[in-house]
């Protein structure tokens, strides 16, 4: 199945909101669009950032295509795929749409908000993604490979402070220093601790505290450890962060790409308390 969503950049685009039915209806079927996710990223031009968006109905719809209206550069979409979930809500059980699609911006961003316009079998409509900030670079260097990165969370809120390791490899014959993080936003970054051996948990037990520059040998590991702060209420649905470290390998100095962490609100329709941003209508089916 080939299903292709539109990116529309602010507000001054959008028409109706109004959902259009495409079929004789004989049910209704209530739809939740999950948005509320802030993004703050810095984006290599040659590699797209990942973003997913849910969409949950009642049992008594499907989704069986989906296509663009009025396609904006920059956007593909990577997969499309409907997963059932039971739920205690009166006996109702639910699917969720999960969309994956790759954007790719042409110039930073700021605070930029994000929508999809998309047009399926059941209805025609405009669905909120949330806000981006991103910063454009060239070229993301590939001095040092990251073997493993740890932090993330998922569940009934986002905690305000997260701890967040990686362990990398200097894959270059030359020695490489690093110098610090880079981001495109404004949250936090502190605490970064470091340790020439494997940590067994994300916490700055048995490290050494970061005072650039940090020296990599050839072939050596190391293991970088930060803490992130963020504004709990800047969050609504979720955070994208990808930042990038700032290395020096003899006189040149260059940014790579760190890959994203991702911060999410967990949310089934059967819940009681619906995640701000959360866009909900009502279609026929």
């Amino acid at each position: 199945m080939i299903v292709a969503v539109a990116i529309l950049f602010g507000v001054g685009a959008i028409g109706s909101r109004q959902p259009v039915s495409r079929h004789a209806a004989t049910n209704s079927s209530r739809w939740w669009a999950g948005g509320g996710w802030r993004v703050n990223a810095i984006v290599d031009r040659s590699h797209p950032l990942t973003f997913r968006y849910d969409v949950w109905t009642t049992d008594s719809a499907s989704l069986t295509s989906a296509r663009l209206l009025n396609q904006t550069g920059g956007v593909t979409l990577g997969s499309f795929w409907r997963e059932p979930i039971g739920s205690k809500d009166k006996g109702r059980s639910y699917s969720v749409y999960h969309f994956v699609f790759n954007f790719k911006p042409s110039h930073s961003l700021y605070n930029q908000r994000l929508n999809f316009y998309v047009s399926t079998n059941l209805w025609q409509r405009i669905l909120p993604y949330g806000t981006v900030t991103c910063r454009v670079v060239p070229h993301s260097a590939t001095w040092l490979g990251v073997d493993t990165y740890t932090g993330g969370a998922s569940g009934a809120m986002v905690w305000s402070n997260q701890w967040l390791a990686m362990t990398l490899t200097n894959n270059t014959n030359d020695p490489v220093s690093i110098l610090g993080f880079e981001q495109a936003g404004d949250d936090w970054i502190g605490d970064i601790h470091y340790s020439r051996q494997a940590l067994q948990a994300p916490r700055p037990n048995r490290t050494l505290a970061f005072q650039a520059p940090v020296m990599v040998q050839p072939g050596k590991e190391i293991t970088l450890l930060y803490k992130l702060s963020v504004r709990p209420e800047s969050i609504q649905h979720g955070l994208v962060f990808q930042p990038a470290l700032r290395l020096q390998k003899g006189k040149e100095r260059v940014l790579e790409v760190l890959p994203p962490v991702i911060f999410s609100v967990d949310f089934t329709p059967s819940q009681g308390k619906v995640p701000a941003g959360t866009e909900r209508f009502i279609s026929a089916s």
